[in-house]
Parts: C-alpha cells; structure tokens; sequence
C-alpha cells in the first residue's frame, strides 16, 4: 500500500509531471480566488486538454486543479470578505477580521500553512484507510446525513456573537431561502411567488457574493468608510513560530475531520469547514477571541476544506462512486481515458491510484511553494484606495455571479442579496448563521423526506448507532456557546 504510495511519489517527481501538476496548482488558485469560478468549474474547463493525454500526466493535473482551487478561495475571503468558494465562507469569519487589523499576510500564511498540512494529513489518511472508510461510508442512510447535517447548523451558536436567538432567526430565514423553486419530491413550486426564474431555485455563488461582499460595500458607503483619498496601509506581517505551533495540532485534526466528511458523498467541504470551525470553538480555550480575528478561526476551516478532495478520492477509487461535482468530473477524466474506477481498479490498474494520491501529496507541497511566492504581491492589493477597491467588488462580483448562469439575471441576483445582507448587518443579524441555512437547508430537508418514505415512523431518525453518537455531538454543540456564556458572566460577577 504504501510501498506502491512512494513509487508514486517519485514518479510525480519527473519534471514532466511536476509541469503538470504546477499548471493544475496555479489555474486552481486562479479559479478558487474568483466568486463564480469554483472547483469544479475550473476542472471542467480542463477537462478538455485531457483528450488524448497520458492518464498518469492528466489525471493528476486535474486533481491539482481541485487542490489549488480549495485554497484559492481564501484568499478574496480573507482579504475582501468575498469568499471564492463555498467552502472558504467560514474563513470569511476570523480571516478577514484579521485582514482588518492590518495583519492580512499573517491571515494568508495561516490559510496557506493550514490548508497545505490539513491536504497532507488527508492524503495519508486516504492512503492508509481507503478501502475501509469506504465501507463504512456505505452505512449512511438518509437519517445520517439528515443528523451530519444538522451538525452543520449546530455551527450558528458559534457564529452568532452574543445573540444566538437573531442568530437562530437567521438560520431559519437561510432554510426558507434553501425551499425556494421547484420541489424535487412533487415538481410543485414553492415561494416562488409566480416567478418563472425562480423554479430552479437560487444559486450558491450570487446568494453568498451578494450576502457577503455586496452588503459589506454597501455598508462601508453608508457609514461614510469609502471616501477619496482613504487609503490603508498594510505591510507584509508574518505569523511566528508559537503561532504556527499553536496551531498545528488544530490543523492536524480537523485535516482528519475534512478527509472523514469528504469521504461522504454529498457531504462536502463547505459541511466539512463549518463543522471544524464549530467543534474547534467549542473545544479551545478563550473561545470568546473566534470572530474577531483568531488564528484558530482560520486554520480549522482551511484545513479542513483543503482535506476535502483526498477524502473525496475515496469513494471514487474505491467504489466507483463520485462524492461532490468535483470528483464526477474527475471521474470523467477517467473515463476519457478508458478506466473505470472501482475496487478493480487497485487491481487491474494499481500504480493509477496511488499514482494519483500522490500527485494531491506533491500537489499540496507546490501550492506551498506558490503560495508564498504570491502573498507579498496580493497584500499590496488590500493598499489599493478604497473607492477602486469597493468598484472592482462590484465588477467582480456582477461578472463572477454571471459566469454561474450565463445571465444577468444571476447578476440581479447578487444586487438584491447585498440589500438584504446590508439590512441583515444594520439590524445585528449574523450573516454567517443564514449563509449556513441556505447551504445545508436542501440536505436538511432532502434527507428528512427521503428518511419518511422509508418510514412513517419518528423513530428511524434513532434507529443506529450513528445516529444516535450524532445527536449527542449536536446537543454539546448547540448547547455550549450558552454554557461557556454562563460561566463567563459568572466569573464576571465573581470578578
């Protein structure tokens, strides 16, 4: 198993292969960093110049791709709290808070450093494990993805600052904006209001563009932040070495939670960053410092969404099973090649697989090397005057949202969900906790009604094992944020 890793290993490191695989790492990042453009996006616009390639050259390339775009969309979340993916909206939290204290490049070497660790530890847990967890991601059923979940919306007392019930009332207004179009159970329409566009229901990419980085240009305006001349000044700071140590072991673990949730088709990494950001809250000491610019509200994210595309990896090698948009179109590659994945596939055809765990392995080590090569030069964008700045979010966000449909209808929709984010923000409610509603509201729902079909009975919700160790992770989730509150107003009055 391994021994066929390491033969991988030194054959990725062929300049040839290199080549590749630091073309898949830039176009990656590139595609990360702009809203609209997400993984899977930029692998299937590769997707093409794999005809009649070597599978041991394009294979690999696209896997780079998807390694360079979970990365790639940190960094507008970080710098102009746009977050390229959906994945990077947790980042969005503790990044760009930094970013606001002037400590940008030290938020962009914690993402860098966290993601590219967090990739590594996947990849080794892809190797050791990949058989097995596959197996064990046969055994979830919808009431298990139903309860993963609500783990996920679990998060909101963690992003709601010191009012959880408007952080409540949020999450639920991101549920109902999750029901909008067409149902997939009765093809009737819901909410739609006698809006024919709005059948297919609303997009990912304009709903958290607008909701995020229009409302946050919209906010900046009325309260007069934006004005000629106003112009910040960063320079290039660095996180130290206690830093980096405090971190680690953080990254470490939620590296293994993100290669564990990839494993699950249609878990995800935005499920995968949101549960990491919650659980690291919940277990770290002065919690009360998340929000507001920690490190450690950066580095849990990241690594577990950069886990993501190894732990993806598994039940595509391994049952043939694509997990995610992104790993369907690498499991077109491999069809474009002529092999089918698979359990034969480590028989037939080993050196492919690890051959490709090993690419993600190189791949992690050469968006280190990129990474720090373009940090200097992306810090120098954040001392652009603010009117320039504030107008090319605009321009990217309008174009970024088009590019999701094709139409300026996606466009419209970014304008409309800046308002509603602005208001949001004037009146104290969390963005964050309705983003997480939207994302989660279609698996929420989905998996609740697929679970009733199969039976009528409450009682099947706690029918296994998994089941019920989820529910007793959801109770101390939701309940901490109240508990550790608690406790801080009664050392307070001690005080």
């Amino acid at each position: 198993m391994f021994g066929l890793f390491f033969q991988g290993l030194l054959q990725c490191l062929s300049p040839l292969t290199l080549l590749y695989i630091l073309a898949g790492v830039l176009w990656g990042i590139v595609g990360g960093a702009i809203p609209g453009i997400s993984a899977s996006v930029a692998m299937s616009l590769m997707l093409p110049f794999t005809y009649n390639m070597d599978p041991l050259l394009s294979l690999p390339m696209l896997a780079a791709v998807y390694v360079g775009a979970e990365y790639g969309g940190s960094i507008p979340a970080i710098l102009i709290k746009t977050p390229g993916t959906g994945a990077a909206a947790a980042t969005v939290l503790d990044g760009y808070e930094l970013n606001k204290k002037g400590q940008g490049g030290k938020a962009l070497c914690i993402s860098l450093y966290s993601g590219v660790l967090g990739g590594m530890v996947s990849v080794l847990v892809l190797v050791a494990i990949t058989i097995p967890l596959a197996d064990f991601a046969l055994k979830f059923g919808p009431t298990e993805y139903f309860w993963i979940a609500l783990m996920g919306l679990s998060v909101v007392g963690a992003v709601s600052g010191d009012n959880f019930w408007k952080g409540l009332i949020g999450a639920v207004f991101g549920l109902l904006l999750a029901v909008v179009g067409m149902d997939s159970f009765t093809s009737t329409q819901r909410l739609t209001f006698g809006i024919n566009r709005l059948a297919d229901g609303l997009e990912l990419i304009p709903v958290m563009v607008g909701l995020f980085a229009v409302s946050e240009v919209l906010r900046q305006a009325y309260k007069k932040e934006i004005a000629h001349g106003v112009r910040q000044k960063f320079k290039m700071t660095w996180p130290t070495f206690k830093e980096l140590r405090q971190v680690t072991p953080i990254v470490l673990i939620c590296g293994a939670i993100g290669a564990v949730v990839g494993a699950l088709p249609g878990a995800g990494a935005t499920i995968a960053s949101w549960i990491a950001y919650s659980e690291t809250k919940m277990l770290c000491r002065n919690n009360e410092t998340f929000g507001t610019g920690d490190i450690r509200g950066i580095a849990a994210p990241e690594s577990a969404n950069n886990a993501v595309p190894a732990g993806g990896l598994i039940p595509l090698l391994a049952l043939g099973v694509p997990g995610s948009n992104s790993t369907a179109i690498l499991m077109a590659g491999f069809t474009i090649a002529g092999i089918s994945c698979g359990p034969l596939l480590f028989t037939n055809n080993p050196e492919i697989p690890y051959k490709l765990m090993a690419s993600m392995f190189v791949a992690q080590i050469v968006l280190a090397a990129v990474g720090l090569l373009v940090l200097r030069p992306l810090i120098l964008l954040t001392s652009v005057n603010k009117v320039y700045l504030a107008s090319a979010i605009l321009v990217f966000a309008a174009v970024g949202a088009f590019s999701t449909l094709n139409d300026v209808y996606a466009s419209w929709l970014v304008l409309l969900f800046g308002i509603i984010g602005f208001l949001l923000k004037r009146f104290g409610f969390p963005v964050p906790a309705v983003v997480l509603g939207f994302v989660l509201g279609e698996l929420v729902e989905g998996n609740m009604r697929r679970a009733f079909q199969l039976s009528s009975s409450v009682s099947i919700f706690f029918s296994s094992t998994i089941d019920i160790v989820m529910i007793l992770i959801i109770i101390l989730s939701a309940s901490f944020p109240l508990i550790s509150k608690k406790i801080a107003d009664r050392r307070k009055k001690a005080q």
